[in-house]
């Protein structure tokens, strides 16, 4: 099974200081914060889906910048209930599952945090190619 939807809950961004001098741009993995089970209609039926929450930053620093991205996203797996008792007890999702999810949750934000990044006049927060000049033998 898999991913159903994802959805972005809330976007906060600041633009923070004028930027003097060197900036640092960090970006922290996402975070998974809670996992709950949903109940939602499927093809005319009720299904129960996991609803994962998540948290995703990018940082500039020294201006004070932020980017965060708090969002759900549903989840169907035959082992949900396996993956939701783990979570209650130890706060942990197993890895052939939260890999592929957290890379998932990564590509998504990262392309909405670029967007945001050039709203609010600051660098994207990875280096995106460029063309150059090419050099003549």
């Amino acid at each position: 099974m898999g991913i159903l939807s994802f959805r972005i809950k809330k976007i906060e961004g600041n633009a923070g200081e004028p930027v003097m001098g060197e900036l640092k741009i960090g970006s922290s993995l996402p975070k998974i914060k809670n996992i709950l089970e949903k109940e939602i209609g499927l093809a005319g039926n009720k299904t129960k889906v996991l609803s994962i929450e998540f948290e995703h930053k990018t940082k500039y620093t020294p201006i004070n910048a932020k980017i965060i991205i708090s969002g759900e996203i549903l989840y169907t797996d035959e082992k949900q209930k396996e993956i939701l008792k783990n979570w209650e007890k130890n706060k942990k999702i197993d890895e052939n599952i939260g890999l592929p999810l957290l890379n998932y949750i990564f590509k998504k934000c990262m392309v909405q945090s670029i967007k945001i990044a050039d709203e609010l006049q600051l660098p994207p927060p990875i280096k995106l190619p460029e063309f150059v000049k090419k050099e003549e033998l």
